[in-house]
Order: C-alpha cells, then sequence, then structure tokens
C-alpha cells in the first residue's frame, strides 16, 4: 500500500476516534508553506475522495523576511491550485522588537478567527505533529503547568483541530518527498535563542540519543492519557465549584472556605485554575507557583491579597476567598466639608445625600447606608475622610469608645477596603461609620427634635476619581 493510502487511513482513524470532524464538516486549513502544513493541505486534498468535505486554505503572510514571505506565499497559491483546494491570502504588518512569534501568532488567529466566522465553517484546522506535542509537554513541564499542561495539544481545542497528532514530521516529511509535493523552510525556526527551537533542536535529539528512540510517540500516549483523566477531574471539579462558590460575578468570585478546605489538594487545584479562567477569559494553565502562593494566602491571618497574573488577584477575607480583577489602587479622596445646606455629596465610590428635618417621617429606612441623626447633637461643617490612625469612636450599643481599628478587625472588613470607608466627623467626634454603625453620641434619642437624615449609595459601575465633589442644591 502506497505511503500516501496508509497516511490517509490513519488520519481518517484518528479524526474517527479523537472525534475531530465528521463527514459534511467545513474545515478552515491553516498553510503558512512549511512542511507540515503543506502536508496538511495534501492530505485533506487527498481524503475529499474519500469523506465528504468543505475546504479552504488561509495563509497569512507576515512580510517579515521580505522576498522569502512572498515566495512563502506564492508556493501556496501554486499547490492550492494544484490539489484544488480554494485559498484566502492575507498580508499583514508584525511589529519587530521581543515577543514577535507571540505577537504574529496571536494575529494569524485572529485571522483565522474571523474567516471561520465570516464564511461561517466549523473548524480551524493546523498541522501540528507528535513533534509538537513532545515540545509542548515538556514545556509545559518545565513551567509547573500541571495535568492540563501535561495533556500538552489537544486533538479538538475548542474550534481549533489538530488532526496530524498521529503522525511525527519525519513522517510527514517522507510523503511529501515520495509525492514529490515541495514546501519552504523558515531559517527563523533554526534559531535556538527561541526555547521551543532549543527543546527541538538540542533537547529532544538528546532524550532520543539517550534515553528513548520512540519519545514522540510514548509523549504523544502519555498526552492522551494526560487529557483523559484530565476530563475525569474537571467532570468533579464541576460538581465542587457549585459547592464552594457563595457568589459569581463576571468580575469576582466569592468561594466559603470551610467548604473550599475540605476539598484534597489536587481539587482545590483545579476549583482555583477554572474560576481563574473563567475571570480572565484565558484558558492558560494555572502554574504550580500561582497555586503555592495560593496556599500561603490561605494560611495567613486575617485579610491578604496575592496577584495571580492575568489581571487578577486573590484576596482571603477570613472565611471567604474572593478571586477578582487586580485593578491599581486607586488613590484615598481627599478630605471633604459638608455644610449646613441641603446638598449633595460624592467622596470616593460613595455618593451622599443630606436633609435636615424637623419631624420624622411616621415610617423610616435605616441601615448600613442610611442613617438618621440628632442635628443637635452635631456642628457643622461635618467633615468627610478615611480613618485615620488612633481614631475612637463609640458605636451605638456600646457603652464606651473603641479603637476604629479594632471595629474593622472585629466587624471583619478587609484590610485593603478599610481606607475607602467615609468616616463622618462634626470636628469634635466621628458620628458615622459609612456602612457599620453610627456613634451613640450623636444618635436619636426621646428629647431630639431636629433629625439629620444621611442616605448613602456605593457606586460599583463609575469612572475612576480621587476628588470629591460637593453640589449643593438649595430649596428655592
Amino acid at each position: 500500500m502506497a505511503r500516501l493510502d496508509q497516511a490517509l487511513d490513519r488520519l481518517e482513524t484518528y479524526a474517527r476516534e479523537m472525534q475531530i470532524f465528521s463527514p459534511g464538516a467545513k474545515l478552515l486549513l491553516c498553510v503558512s508553506g512549511g512542511a507540515d502544513s503543506v502536508a496538511l493541505l495534501l492530505l485533506f486534498a487527498r481524503l475529499l475522495s474519500r469523506i465528504r468535505l468543505t475546504l479552504l486554505a488561509v495563509h497569512v503572510n507576515h512580510q517579515l523576511r521580505d522576498e522569502a514571505s512572498q515566495a512563502d506565499e506564492d508556493l501556496v497559491g501554486e499547490l492550492c491550485q494544484e490539489l484544488g483546494v480554494p485559498l484566502i491570502v492575507r498580508k499583514i504588518e508584525v511589529a519587530k522588537g521581543g515577543g514577535l512569534e507571540n505577537r504574529a501568532r496571536q494575529q494569524r488567529f485572529e485571522i483565522f478567527d474571523e474567516v471561520l466566522s465570516a464564511y461561517r465553517f466549523d473548524l480551524i484546522v493546523t498541522g501540528h505533529h507528535l513533534n509538537d506535542q513532545s515540545e509542548t509537554m515538556l514545556l509545559n513541564l518545565v513551567r509547573g503547568a500541571g495535568l492540563g499542561g501535561m495533556a500538552g495539544i489537544r486533538p479538538l481545542a475548542g474550534r481549533v483541530a489538530h488532526p496530524l497528532l498521529c503522525f511525527e514530521k519525519q513522517e510527514l516529511i517522507q510523503l511529501l518527498q515520495e509525492e514529490k509535493i515541495p514546501w519552504r523552510e523558515d531559517a527563523s525556526n533554526e534559531d535556538q535563542s527561541f526555547k521551543r527551537n532549543w527543546v527541538r533542536h538540542s533537547l529532544i535529539p538528546h532524550l532520543e540519543a539517550e534515553l528513548n528512540p520512540r519519545l514522540g510517540s510514548s509523549l504523544g500516549l502519555q498526552a492522551r492519557i494526560f487529557a483523559e483523566a484530565e476530563e475525569m477531574l474537571l467532570k468533579r471539579t464541576r460538581r465542587l465549584m457549585k459547592k464552594v462558590a457563595l457568589e459569581q460575578d463576571p468580575d469576582r468570585i466569592t468561594l466559603s472556605l470551610p467548604e473550599f478546605e475540605r476539598c484534597s489538594r489536587l481539587e482545590r487545584w483545579y476549583i482555583l485554575r477554572e474560576f481563574t479562567s473563567q475571570l480572565s477569559g484565558s484558558e492558560r494553565d494555572f502554574f504550580s507557583y500561582n497555586f503555592q502562593e495560593l496556599l500561603n494566602l490561605l494560611e495567613a491571618q486575617g485579610s491578604k491579597y496575592v496577584p495571580l497574573g492575568r489581571g487578577l488577584r486573590a484576596v482571603k477575607v477570613y472565611d471567604r476567598l474572593i478571586l477578582e480583577a487586580d485593578e491599581m489602587p486607586e488613590p484615598v479622596p481627599e478630605e471633604l466639608s459638608i455644610g449646613e445646606d441641603r446638598s449633595r455629596a460624592v467622596w470616593g465610590d460613595y455618593r451622599f445625600s443630606f436633609k435636615l428635618l424637623k419631624v420624622l417621617p411616621a415610617q423610616r429606612e435605616e441601615g448600613p447606608l442610611q442613617v438618621y441623626l440628632d442635628a443637635d447633637k452635631i456642628s457643622f461643617p461635618l467633615v468627610v475622610r478615611s480613618r485615620r490612625p488612633g481614631d475612637r469612636f463609640q458605636p451605638l450599643g456600646m457603652d464606651s469608645p473603641v479603637k476604629l481599628k479594632n471595629f474593622f478587625i472585629n466587624a471583619k472588613l478587609p484590610r485593603f477596603e478599610r481606607d475607602r470607608v467615609p468616616i463622618f466627623e462634626d470636628g469634635s467626634k466621628i458620628i458615622w461609620v459609612t456602612g457599620q454603625r453610627v456613634d451613640a453620641r450623636a444618635a436619636l434619642d426621646e428629647a431630639s427634635s431636629r433629625f439629620l437624615l444621611i442616605s448613602a449609595e456605593h457606586m460599583k459601575a463609575r469612572p475612576k476619581r480621587a476628588a470629591s465633589r460637593v453640589e449643593d442644591r438649595r430649596t428655592k
């Protein structure tokens, strides 16, 4: 049996076993002109005689290698015409400098996604093979990417398919040679200053020579085992995520620490990896150093936080673990003076309104963000400010003043939130700690005859600001 027929048999079997695509699928082939992608183009063009498929090739010309880039494009055009596969060519410019390889790859896949959606195709298909799998697994092992990283390149990852993972690169080259199909070599693939190239040209040949001449096949089998184990663990993780999550918002997830700590170490890893991926919108792996930092955080006393990368941080708040966006902290707002007039004010994250009343409403609502104070027990102007060292106040219901710091600790208010709590004082004493408690010395009693109503609104979706603002709106 000819090498091409054997390759088609293997491709067809692998695609069926891995459930990569079915007859009738519309496949977008990524063709650079290198041996891997040219073999991909050849195999799928010939597979049309066996399976009903719709094919479209896409070539992205990065214009980084002058005449060589144009030669790549020309070859791909000739091969597609010869094999009867429609082709789309896109030219892009990639700014030179650090991270060039990653930027080029990102732009390529943006184009692939765009074409996939525009033409309503099913899958983006790449020419990654067993050698690529070996490189990926070894790099992920060194980076501490965990079980998911050791699963390497998946046969089907979302809308991206890798059906050539059942072939070694040398097999693809031999196939092209036998079929007399030309391909292009990219000199940058020999540059061992790139980590992947060093793994390809130095590390893997050494491992094959000294330990296992069939390293690619061995690692490919291990990747399949790791992927199956990963899928089994993910099913369990999704059940556990429902148990440990107290609140889930697009930019914040709050976990119950008691429930979370009942999980095994491996289960915790998966729970955190899935939640951080959910928040960041990235499927990049959750690395071992992230996990160890989180374990250290859980052992810390009080409220602490650690950055997780990808724009996220983890915050421990007593019996809760919060995963959220790691934004740069806003400056603490300046002190703000409030006159006796009826007015509105904004301080930090809060909007306030003030009303002086001679009669209490028959039905009134009071709570953490709305209070009635005895206007005769306070003196204007009021001051709204952040906490200060040594602050003391007498919470309503207590017989004597307490340190504000101790009050916040007992209220389990996270340390990083304490500077942004509006503190109201009248020059001689604190009268209200917003969202917490009124001072007993400003509270209503049976003799109260004038009343100050302060209403607060916490602005969750707000433009960032550090300055304070007062808007006087006098009664006409």
